[in-house]
């Protein structure tokens, strides 16, 4: 499963969270829901596992946004036509977002506000 010489393996993708609300982001647009799948998953599954999530990335950035909240993994296997092989899939989803940081959203809200006030 980990390969010939790996005991464990360990990634971070800031971009994916499995939560709806990420601390110190804002939500400023949601996109919808994004998928990818991996069909076959076998021998060095932890670097396919980080190529699902980089894949439900690049779906996100591809239809407009910048991360992906929400994040669900769906792993499973069937039967190949009848061959007696069993095929192996993950289905990773969630929903596309815009997020930007809280404090440079509020400064700018800030600032805004103030040139309203200031027109009027």
């Amino acid at each position: 499963m980990f390969g010939k010489d790996q005991k464990s393996s360990a990634s971070c993708f800031e971009e994916c969270h499995s939560i709806s609300e990420v601390p110190g982001k804002i939500v400023l647009k949601s996109i919808g829901l994004v998928q990818y799948t991996l069909k076959g998953v076998a021998g060095d599954a932890p670097k396919e596992m980080e190529g699902v999530f980089e894949g439900l990335l690049d779906a996100a950035r591809k239809a407009g946004g910048n991360s992906v909240i929400k994040v669900q993994l769906v792993a499973g296997s069937y039967q190949q036509q009848g061959s007696g092989w069993h095929m192996s899939y993950v289905v990773a989803y969630g929903e596309a977002v815009v997020l930007q940081d809280k404090a440079s959203y509020e400064a700018l809200s800030g600032s805004v506000r103030a040139a309203d006030a200031a027109r009027s």
